[in-house]
C-alpha cells in the first residue's frame, strides 16, 4: 500500500511516500480502509519532529492518529460494524483491566496506547485497529469531518464534563483558533454555554469572534484584556476556562478572570507548560485546577451522541492529499490554520 513514513525526526522533508506492505489485522482487530486523517499538531508535528516524550516506535514509522474511512475485513471473529461500513476511528487504546479502566477512568489507563503513537497510524492506504476503536459514522457526516472531530471533540466534551457540566453558564478557550479551541467552544455552544475566546493581535480576534460559536473574542496581547473579559461576565468572571495551551501570560490572563468555584482544565502544554500558581488565590476562591490527558470511552459516547443529536460539526481549515503532508505540516507550524487540517486519502 501507499504511505507516508518517516526514518528520523526532523522537520517536514522528513515526511516521505512509500509502498509498504499492507496490514493484516490481527484476532480483535479491524482493517480499515482510511479516507481521511487528521493532522494534529502534537501528536503528528511534535511526533515528526522528535518532541512527544512518551512515543515509542521503530523506524520507518507511519504517524497519523486520528482517521475515518471504510471497514475492509476482520482478523477472526466479525466486529460490531458491518464490513464496507464507513466510520470513524477512536485513537486512544485502552488496556481495559487495569484499576484505571475498571473505575471507569479509562482516559488514565496506565497503558494507555495512542494510534500513531505507539503503533503504526494512518499517513496510509489502510490501518489495523482494536475493534473496540470502530464507531460507525453518524448520517449526514462524512469522513472528512469525521477525522477532524476524531479526537478534540470527545476531549472538547471530556474537558466540561471534569470541569461539571451543570455547574457551568460561561466557558472561556484559550487560542479560539486553535483546532482543540475551536472545537471545545463548538461543543460547549451545543450544550448551552456562554462561550468567550482569547486569540493573538486584534485582526485575528476580529475574524474569530464571527464564527458561531463565540459571543466573543478578545485580543490577548491588548493592554484592556482582563477588563474586557470582567465587562463581558458582568463583572462575576468566567466559570471555566480551558487552556490547551500552557503561555505563562496567556494562562495568568485566564486565573485573573476565573471566578468564584472557577476551573482551569487543561489537555496540553504547546507553548511550555511551566506556569505560576498562586495557592492562596486557589483556595481562598475555591477554584481548581484540572489535568485531563484524554477523553474516556464514556466521553466518545457522549460526544459522538451530540453529533447525532445537535448536529454537531468541526471548523476545518483547509484539507491536503495525503502526498502533500509536509505542506500541510508546514502550514500548521506557520500558525496559519483556523480549525482542523485533514488529509484526503485515495486507496487503490
Amino acid at each position: 500500500m501507499h504511505a507516508i513514513v518517516i526514518r528520523r525526526h526532523g522537520d517536514p522533508d522528513v515526511l516521505e511516500p512509500a509502498d509498504i506492505a499492507r496490514p493484516e489485522p490481527a484476532a480483535g482487530e479491524a482493517l480499515v480502509r482510511v479516507e481521511a486523517v487528521s493532522v494534529n499538531a502534537f501528536l503528528d508535528v511534535s511526533n515528526r519532529a522528535g518532541k512527544v516524550p512518551f512515543a515509542r516506535y521503530d523506524f520507518p514509522h507511519v504517524l497519523g492518529s486520528e482517521h475515518a474511512g471504510t471497514v475492509v475485513g476482520y482478523g477472526g471473529t466479525p466486529g460490531p460494524v458491518p464490513v464496507g461500513a464507513p466510520v470513524v476511528v477512536r485513537n486512544t487504546v485502552f488496556c481495559g483491566h487495569c484499576d484505571m479502566c475498571v473505575a471507569g477512568s479509562s482516559e488514565a489507563c496506565r497503558t494507555l496506547g495512542i494510534i500513531g503513537v505507539t503503533r503504526p497510524g494512518a499517513y496510509a492506504e489502510y490501518t489495523t485497529v482494536p475493534v473496540a476503536n470502530l464507531r460507525p459514522l453518524p448520517p449526514g457526516c462524512g469522513p472528512i469531518e469525521a477525522a477532524a472531530m476524531a479526537v478534540n471533540g470527545a476531549l472538547g466534551y471530556a474537558q466540561l464534563r471534569a470541569a461539571g457540566l451543570e455547574a457551568t453558564r460561561t466557558v472561556l478557550v484559550q487560542g479560539a483558533g486553535s483546532s482543540s479551541g475551536s472545537m471545545a467552544a463548538i461543543v460547549a455552544k451545543a450544550l448551552g454555554k456562554v462561550v468567550l475566546g482569547t486569540a493573538r493581535g486584534a485582526e485575528r480576534a476580529a475574524r474569530l469572534a464571527t464564527l458561531p460559536m463565540y459571543t466573543a473574542v478578545v485580543d490577548s496581547t491588548a493592554p484592556d484584556a482582563r477588563d474586557r473579559l470582567h465587562e463581558l461576565t458582568g463583572g462575576l468572571g468566567v466559570d471555566v476556562v480551558i487552556d490547551n495551551l500552557g503561555a505563562p501570560p496567556l494562562f495568568q490572563l485566564g486565573v485573573d478572570v476565573l471566578g468564584p468555584r472557577g476551573r482551569i482544565v487543561t489537555s496540553g502544554a504547546k507553548f511550555g507548560g511551566v506556569v505560576e500558581v498562586d495557592l492562596r488565590t486557589l483556595y481562598t476562591r475555591s477554584q481548581r485546577l484540572v489535568g485531563l490527558r484524554s477523553a474516556s470511552e464514556h466521553d466518545h459516547d457522549a460526544f459522538w451522541k451530540l453529533v447525532e443529536t445537535a448536529g454537531v460539526r468541526p471548523l476545518v481549515d483547509s484539507t491536503f492529499p495525503l502526498d502533500a503532508v509536509a505542506d500541510a505540516h508546514r502550514h500548521i507550524e506557520a500558525g496559519a490554520n483556523v480549525g482542523r487540517v485533514v488529509l484526503t486519502v485515495s486507496a487503490t
